[in-house]
């Protein structure tokens, strides 16, 4: 995971070269400050019900990037996080580096991984989420003749430590805190590595969310955007009100 940090400015490189438009209809930056939670590499049995019920209990929606062999072990989880009002988005069958892989492969990554949320959900997703955040262009490519928007990274402008370092409860929280900003994609996890941080490190979530809107932010979920986000390393994305507020 660490190399996620290393491949960020090369991976926003190629984002902002292929992706100045998206496929899927693009929207606009919300008005009002908001911040978008993001949880990669899940569901997992042992953290994503977890993470759920801290984001109900707060009234809070997220964006989660499912690797779709997850998808497929734990649809329940899948269909749970529809059912919630999150965004879900697809991270890649089992997290290959994709420009280690053949073209088929990457296909291969990105159609499985949308059929088993389509199986799970009765809908494909929208946004891609390159493992590291390391895309290629023909992945971008493919991603748009299915009407996808591929290359959502995030804000990574401080250099905290994250949430799959093992920082702890108190070290996540000053990594969220330090690179919120208005429209902000903070990058986090319910899967992998996380998982051999000690349990305890996730008290950080419901004491992060007060803290964040005792600073006057509200949350918002990840959407395509017709430009490249600069705040957010490139992406062709933006935080926006989730549906229905």
């Amino acid at each position: 995971m660490k190399s996620k940090i290393a491949s960020v400015a090369a991976a926003a490189a190629a984002v902002v070269f292929t992706l100045l438009a998206g496929p899927a209809p693009a929207a606009t930056a919300a008005d009002e400050p908001l911040v978008g939670l993001t949880f990669d590499d899940g569901p997992s049995p042992q953290r994503t019900a977890f993470v759920l019920d801290v984001l109900r209990d707060k009234g809070v929606k997220a964006t989660f990037f499912l690797q779709g062999s997850q998808a497929q072990a734990y649809p329940e989880l899948v269909r749970r996080i529809k059912a919630e009002g999150h965004v879900i988005g697809n991270h890649s069958w089992d997290h290959p580096d994709f420009p280690a892989i053949s073209q088929a492969e990457q296909r291969q990554q990105i159609d499985r991984t949308n059929e088993a949320i389509r199986a799970a959900t009765g809908q494909a997703p929208r946004l891609m989420r390159f493992p590291f955040g390391n895309s290629t262009p023909y992945a971008v490519d493919y991603l748009r003749t299915v009407g996808m928007t591929g290359g959502i990274l995030w804000r990574w402008h401080i250099g905290q430590p994250g949430d799959f370092e093992c920082p702890g409860a108190a070290g996540v929280q000053k990594y969220v805190l330090d690179e919120a900003a208005p429209g902000a994609i903070i990058l986090l996890h319910d899967a992998e590595d996380v998982l051999n941080c000690p349990a305890s490190q996730w008290d950080y979530l419901p004491a992060t969310i007060d803290a964040l809107r005792a600073r006057g932010y509200g949350f918002g979920v990840v959407a395509p955007s017709a430009t490249a986000n600069p705040l957010n390393e490139g992406s062709p994305a933006v935080v926006v009100a989730p549906a229905g507020q």
